[in-house]
């Protein structure tokens, strides 16, 4: 990714008499005659950009300006990155971020022609070289931090050896101090903490969390207590008073004894409604009776009227004989009378031979019915009067039979309804006693159940706001509670005795740890933290020396093959191929232990850097800086802002210079050139031409 300058805007002030807002493209150029705000704006995009005050990686001497704006970076988040005067920098983002050197800036700016790179024989100096080419310049920043103390210790047998002095005095000493604290904290232990009095306090402890737990316990089982008596009482409260069961089981006596009173009365009733038909009976026989009897009484008279017949008619013959008119008529008419009258009876007698028969069937018929003999009409009549007796009984006994029966069903229907109320499935009539016993025992159970918990509860002691609704997972044990407040006093004597031995030791911990308390808690905490404290500032000290010891070996050995990496890393493309492109001319550059940076040509001449002319000094610079940057930003391309960087060049090196830039720009990096030379202007915009839409550039005043 390409680290580049996207915008930047910086208000007037100074020299700037106009706000500068410029959107840089690849190649920029940025002119500006004297006085009109050049020199103000490439020190305000420094100030935006790198750190300027304080520990700052490269001494810039910069203007005492107030200076305002920003610039847009892209390619150090995934979305450009505004920078202020106020804002983070550059070197925050390459050290969390990237991990580019914080010194980078130092190759990216030029300022008005400082080509130079250090200030060494050649311009460059070593210690650039260690940096960007073996990491030797990261290990003296290393070596500058460990003290000579240690850069002469040494480990014997693992002691450090050295001169006891610096570091290794402090470090005896809080050896020492962590000595004195181990005894104090080992007779403490011995005394308190692995002593009686810690095994009691331990005990104690437990005791007191066992014996807080079973009063917990205590409490939610109280509460279930309370609970389980609620709802035994709610389902009391569901079942018959015993009252309301007595007078039940009254009601199911009333009703069987109805039972048998209504089995007896229709019995009763029975009977004599059996004889119901035969009353009936009695009486149409007893009127066909008499209409048969009273036939058979006028069979007499019948004779007598034939005999008064025949005589009358003797007498009219005899009279008519004689010539008797008078009592000839006379008996005439007595005569006929009697015909009619003898003839009237015969045709009755005919009809009661009829009755006759019939009185024989209803003879039969009463002698199957009552059997004994119909005798005569007294027999039959007391018969109806006997029969009438039962008639008369039979119908107070019905209406009675009515109402017991009507008030047996409103009791069968009522206990069937209220027993299967309490019972909960439906009750029938046999099964009514054996209900009402099981309610009775089940309101005894529950009363017994209710006495016991309530006799349980009370015992406990535990007052209705103090139940507890959380199970504390152990059931309550009122003998095992006794006996462990039993042992938690007994434990608390002995631990008081202990304790009243250890004051001494208590006063020396105090003074130790400075911590004025009685509590023995907080001084044996107090005195382990002590305790491991200085052990931490022991170990992180012994740490801390030994790992500067081992760091200063391995840096003496880095240092005995620093030429070879520094050879080597000269040899890398990044610089030869840059070093070649903008000078033409030489190919490679070596390292010489006296004369420094050493250039090779094309034809194997060599030339000391610090002995060649300014031109070509200014061209090797300009390659250094761009090779150092590329190695420094592995592989990646960012930005460099030249401010007359060609200044102090001919003009035909600043041709050169120009044309080189332009192939640096090609190879994917940024150039913002800020320049008041008419000539340099004029190279670049010849250069720009070139390239089209990737150049830009901005005239001030």
């Amino acid at each position: 990714m390409t680290i580049r300058i996207d915008r930047i805007k910086v208000n007037r002030g100074g020299p700037l008499e106009s706000d500068f807002d410029f959107e840089p493209g690849d190649l920029n150029l940025i002119y500006g005659r004297n006085e009109t705000g050049k020199t103000y704006v490439v020190e305000s995009l420094i100030r935006f950009l790198f750190k300027t005050s304080g520990r700052t990686p490269v001494d810039w001497d910069l203007r005492d300006w107030d200076v305002a704006g920003s610039a847009i970076v892209s390619g150090l988040e995934n979305d450009p990155v505004s920078f202020t005067k106020t804002s983070k920098k550059l070197e925050d983002y390459w050290e969390d971020g990237t991990g580019l050197p914080r010194d980078l800036s130092r190759l990216l700016v030029i300022l008005a022609g400082e080509t130079l790179l250090a200030e060494a024989a050649d311009g460059v100096g070593r210690d650039m070289l260690k940096d960007y080419l073996s990491g030797e310049g990261l290990l003296d920043k290393v070596a500058a931090r460990i003290s000579r103390t240690l850069q002469r210790a040494t480990i014997q047998d693992h002691v450090i050896e050295g001169d006891r002095r610096g570091e290794l005095s402090t470090l005896d000493d809080r050896k020492s101090r962590l000595a004195t604290l181990q005894i104090l904290l080992d007779n403490v232990e011995e005394g308190y903490a692995s002593g009686d009095v810690y095994s009691l306090r331990q005990s104690k402890s437990e005791l007191d969390a066992r014996v807080e737990t079973l009063e917990k316990a205590k409490r939610y089982h109280a509460a279930q207590l309370a609970e389980r008596l609620r709802e035994l009482n709610r389902q009391k409260r569901e079942l018959p008073t015993r009252v309301e069961l007595a007078q039940l089981e009254s009601e199911v006596t009333a009703c069987e004894s109805n039972k048998i009173d209504i089995v007896t009365k229709s019995q009763e009733l029975e009977e004599l409604e059996s004889t119901s038909e035969d009353f009936r009976w009695a009486g149409k026989a007893l009127g066909v009776y008499e209409d048969v009897t009273s036939g058979a009484a006028g069979s007499g008279p019948k004779q007598v009227f034939m005999i008064l017949a025949l005589l009358s008619l003797a007498g009219t013959v005899t009279f008519g004989l004689l010539e008797f008119p008078k009592i000839f008529f006379a008996s005439a008419v007595l005569f006929v009378l009697f015909v009619v009258v003898t003839y009237l009876d015969m045709k009755k007698a005919l009809s009661s031979a009829g009755e006759s028969t019939e009185l024989e069937k209803l003879a039969a018929e009463y002698r199957s019915r009552f059997g004994s003999e119909l005798s005569d009409r007294a027999t039959i009549q007391a018969k109806l009067e006997e029969l009438k007796k039962n008639e008369i009984l039979a119908t107070p006994l019905r209406e009675a039979l009515d109402t017991i029966s009507g008030e047996t069903r409103t009791l069968e229907r009522r206990l069937t309804e209220q027993l299967t109320a309490w019972n909960g499935v439906e009750v029938s009539e046999p099964e009514w006693r054996n209900v009402i016993r099981y309610l009775d025992g089940q309101i005894g159970v529950l009363e017994d159940q209710i006495d016991s918990i309530g006799q349980e509860l009370t015992s406990l002691g535990v007052p209705d706001n103090a139940y507890l609704d959380e199970d504390p997972g152990e059931a309550w044990a009122s003998e095992r509670y006794d006996a462990l407040v039993q042992e938690l006093r007994a434990k608390g004597e002995t631990l008081g005795q202990l304790e009243e031995r250890l004051e001494t030791l208590k006063v020396r911990v105090s003074q130790a740890t400075g911590l004025e308390s009685s509590d023995w808690e907080e001084l044996i905490t107090a005195l382990r933290d002590k305790r491991e404290e200085a052990a931490h500032e022991y170990r992180q000290l012994t740490a801390e020396v030994l790992a500067k010891i081992q760091v200063n070996m391995v840096i003496q050995e880095f240092r005995q093959e620093e030429n070879s990496r520094i050879a080597e890393g000269l040899k890398r493309k990044e610089l030869t191929e840059t070093l070649h492109a903008l000078t033409d001319r030489y190919r490679s550059i070596r390292l010489d232990d006296d004369e420094g940076l050493v250039l090779i040509s094309d034809r194997d001449e060599e030339y000391p850097l610090a002995s060649m002319s300014t031109g070509a000094r200014e061209q090797t610079f300009l390659a250094l800086r761009m090779g150092f940057a590329s190695i420094a930003m592995e592989g990646k391309t960012g930005f460099l802002i030249l401010d007359d960087a060609f200044q102090h060049s001919d003009w035909n090196r600043r041709e050169n210079l120009v044309t080189r830039t332009l192939s640096f720009v090609r190879s994917g990096w940024q150039v913002l050139y800020f320049t008041m030379d008419d000539h340099i202007r004029d190279l670049f915009r010849d250069a720009g031409d070139k390239i089209g839409d990737r150049f830009r550039s901005h005239e001030l005043g």
